[in-house]
Order: structure tokens, then sequence, then C-alpha cells
């Protein structure tokens, strides 16, 4: 019954369904969250008849909804009952702006209303969090599962033409999960000009992004259902086939805190009994767990509900009249988030169909020759960068710790030569855009709870361009941006810039200007 704080503080997101089943309300497993990570353990844990297993999960049972199961139909889902509708603090670097943040409420997590993106991390990125002290957690260890939980289908010669391409050894074939290209990818000239322009660019295409390296254009794959058409979220690879095992539960609640064995605590290892939820109709009622409590419920409920259960900061929890069960005041620290922005511009062409153009690129790639003079000067900037970011975050993480995390990821961006910057290509109706976004900034911020209550939405606060490395990135990655639309094949297609608008933003604006423009306009577009 012990809590894994280790696995709770980095784990996944929320979910839900109607309590069914077992007549008892003890399990051996007992899962704060049916989404993409929780109904994927709690599916593995049923698979033993004699393993009770029970998920609390807010959301419920969307397998009907369009708004979940169209292909095309990211962003359907925002702002509705199955998204949390989270929202940043104003932040502070990035024009006090306070950034909606979409979290997908429903069985399923956020899988039931995100874009679908099947890309696996760089083995280089995976194999740091096993130099970080994590032994056994490297790409080589992990590469096997990938495999187990895939079910790769293989692209049909409109696909291929439209540019879907793949290698056969970086897939599985039998696992749950459905990962494939949609039918309606966008075909006719278009592909061959966006691949063109890259590659005068420099950025050949690659033939498949999930063998552990990114670097390069591609046209990547989704979690889908080919044959039906539909979303291949968490519920419908994980738990809708199962549904039907007498061992395995689902409650709709809200997890409001976990119990703990009285007097646990003072032993120094506090052992988790169990999670007390609440119902939508405002019933209170616990769940009891004979072996472990996992808590699955994301990167923003994971956090709170530590909290509200006694494991954080004694800080905080004093703040709120909370019992500090577990001194821990890492919880909820080093909240590390990525700011979106896009470029659009008209055309003249009618562009219907699904642009899933994605380009990985280095420093090495953005700087050239610069490289080294950067890598130095950011060097010497990382301690006054922690300590700024400690400072931001009162006492709960100290600067030599942070120093520790962002000289590791210094050495991963300019030794290493990870792909570190992502540029979405994307087009539809007389539309053309680029998202973009770093993939690993430097700034860092947290999630807390706000009150005692935990219908009351934690306070969500990423420091989003808190570090001015941030936003020289980010900056950069938009000069390439601009240049691509810009030159090249492509630029024969390209009408006026509409956002932002010339005469927000004109052609011969400054620096200073488009950077102000960055930092205003930046969004989340990424659950």
């Amino acid at each position: 019954m012990l809590l894994r704080l280790d696995r709770a503080i980095s784990s996944v997101l929320v979910l839900t369904t109607a309590a069914y089943g077992l007549a008892t309300d003890t399990f051996d497993y007992v899962i704060i969250g049916g989404g993409t990570c929780g109904l994927t353990v709690a599916n593995r844990l049923s698979e033993t008849p004699g393993v009770t297993v029970a998920v609390i999960e807010a959301g419920g049972d969307e397998r009907n909804n369009p708004n979940v199961t169209s292909v095309a139909g990211f962003g359907l889902s925002y702002g509705t009952s199955i998204d949390w509708q989270y929202h940043t603090a104003p932040q502070a670097y990035a024009n006090n702006q306070e950034i909606d943040y979409h979290a997908g409420k429903a069985l399923g997590g956020t899988s039931t209303i995100n874009g679908m993106t099947y890309i696996r991390s760089q083995k280089r990125e995976i194999d740091t969090w096993e130099a970080l002290g994590n032994k056994g957690w490297n790409w080589d260890s992990l590469y096997p599962y990938y495999l187990k939980s895939e079910r790769f289908q293989i692209p049909t010669k409109a696909q291929a033409v439209a540019g879907a391409s793949y290698v056969k050894e970086y897939h599985g074939w039998k696992g749950p999960m459905k990962v494939g290209y949609p039918y309606r990818l966008l075909n006719g000239s278009f592909p061959s000009l966006v691949r063109e322009t890259w590659k005068r660019l420099g950025m050949f295409q690659n033939p498949d992004a999930n063998g552990g390296d990114l670097h390069g254009f591609s046209v990547w794959p989704q979690t889908l259902d080919r044959a039906a058409n539909v979303r291949e979220d968490a519920a419908r690879a994980y738990y809708y086939p199962v549904e039907d095992r007498p061992n395995l539960v689902v409650y709709r609640g809200i997890a409001t805190r976990i119990s703990w064995q009285k007097g646990s605590q003072s032993s120094g290892k506090a052992v988790a009994t169990g999670v007390q939820y609440a119902s939508p109709d405002g019933v209170l009622g616990t769940i009891h767990a004979v072996k472990e409590v996992i808590l699955s419920a994301g990167s923003i409920r994971s956090p709170a509900i530590l909290e509200l259960s006694g494991v954080g900061n004694p800080s905080i929890l004093d703040r709120y009249n909370i019992s500090t069960k577990v001194p821990l005041p890492g919880v909820g620290e080093n909240a590390q988030d990525q700011a979106n922005t896009a470029i659009m511009f008209s055309t003249n062409m009618t562009l219907n169909g699904t642009a899933p153009y994605v380009t990985y690129e280095s420093i090495h790639d953005l700087f050239g020759s610069q490289v080294d003079d950067i890598a130095r000067s950011t060097a010497q900037q990382i301690k006054a960068w922690s300590r700024e970011i400690a400072k931001a975050n009162g006492d709960g993480v100290n600067a030599a710790s942070v120093e520790k995390l962002l000289s590791v990821q210094h050495d991963m961006l300019f030794h290493k030569n990870i792909s570190c910057v992502e540029i979405l290509t994307t087009a539809s109706g007389h539309n053309l855009a680029s998202a973009f976004w770093i993939s690993f900034p430097f700034s860092r911020g947290n999630v807390h709870i706000r009150s005692a209550s935990p219908l009351d939405y934690p306070v969500i606060n990423p420091n989003y361009f808190m570090v001015d490395w941030d936003t020289a990135l980010q900056m950069k990655i938009k000069e390439l941006v601009m240049t691509y639309w810009t030159s090249g094949p492509i630029s024969s297609i390209v009408g006026d810039r509409i956002q932002p608008n010339v005469s927000a933003v004109p052609d011969n604006s400054t620096t200073e200007e488009w950077t102000t423009w960055v930092k205003s306009s930046c969004k989340w577009w990424c659950p």
C-alpha cells in the first residue's frame, strides 16, 4: 500500500466513468486517474484474474462523442464539458497573459482531446533519465514496450504518395494501440512543396521519427483506427475492450485526497490505505487499497492531490491548515512547459485534408558556427538562472538542484546535439501556418493548490520566458519560419501574412517589436 511518490510526481492524466461491477469498495490496487497512463496500468494489472483494480476518474464515457471520435476534429472539444478548462496564472514574462490550459475530462483523459500525434522521444533524451540516477530507465529498456503497445497500420499507396513512410523495425504490430495515417492526408502538389522547401534549408526527410532520432522533416503518424476512421484514445485501446472484466471497476468522481495508515508517518514511511472521492452528485466515499494506491492524475492534478493529502512543502500546506504527512518540498515544482507561437499566411490554393508535417532541428542547425560561443555564454548563465528560479519558487527547490538539472539539459542541447526545436507546417482551406516551440525550455514554474478544497483548480504557473535564453531561441525559430515561407518553392503559393497582421507587425519591425508580439501572443496547444 506504499504510495510510490517517485512515480506519482511524474505521472500522467485524469479520467472517469460510473461505478459498477464488484460489490466491495476494497481492491488490491486503486488508481487515481483514468487517462493515458491510468487506463494502461489498469488494463495490465487486471490481466491477472485474482487481482482487483479500481480506477477513479472525473469524466465520463465519451466513446460516442463526435468531438472525441473525429479524426479531423482537433480542438472541437476545447471549452466543452470534457475539457477541464484550466487557465494559467498571469504570466509575468509573457505580457501577463492568462493562457488557456486544455486537459481531457473523460475516460481516456487528454488522449480524448489532443492532436493524436504518435512520436516517441529521442534516444539521447530518454537515456538522460538514467544519467540522472534512474538506473534501468533508458531507451533500450523501454523500446520493447513501445513496440508491445503498438498496432501499426501500413500506409496506403495514396498515403505514401502524400509523404507517409515508415521503417518496419520501429513499430509494433500486435499491441492494443492502433497507430497510422488518416485517409484524408493532404495530397496534390502541397506535400512536395513543403518537403522541397525544407530540403533547400538543409532539412531532409526523416523516413520514420519513431526510431529514437527525431531530426529532420517528417510526416507523423497518429493514434487512430483507420478502418473505423475514429480516434484511438486510451479508453478505446485499453479500457473498452476489457470493460467486462469482473476484477476491474471504474468509479466516476473526483479524487479528493489519499487516506493514510494511522501512525505510519511517524515511522518515516507513510503508507497509503485508500482514496477519498466525491461522486458527481456530491456523495463522498472511500475506496480502500490492499496493496497500492497509484497516482496517475496528470501534471496538474497529481501535485494537487498530493498536497491535499498532506504530501508537499510544509509552508504551502500550513497556509491552508493541511496537516503535513510527508514533508516533500519538491511537489509541484520544476514545471517545464512549452510556449507555442503561430505565424499564418493566406494562399490562393484550396487545401483540404490533414497536413501532419513536422520539422525537428537542433541548436547546431539554427546557429551553425556560432554554437561554441553560445554554448559557453549560456553555460556561464546557468548559476544565475538557477538562483532566479529557486527564488521565484520560494523554498520548494534549492538553487543547487536546479543548477544540476539545467546543466544536464545544457549538455543535452549543446554537446549531444539533440533535436530541441519543433516546427509544424500546416494548411487548411486558404490558410498556411507554422506553429513552433522550444522542446526543452530552461524556464521553470510550478503547480500548487489554491485552497484546501479539492474542487478549486490548482494555480498553474509555467513561467513562460522567465529565462531570457528561451526568448532568444523562440525568436531564432521565428526567423527560420519567416525564411521558410518567403523563400524556396513554397513561396510561390504564399499570400499575405495574416498572423501577425502586417499592419500590427510590419515587415520592417525591429527585433524588440517582434519579441513583444511573440510574448503577448503565445498559447498552449499541446495537451
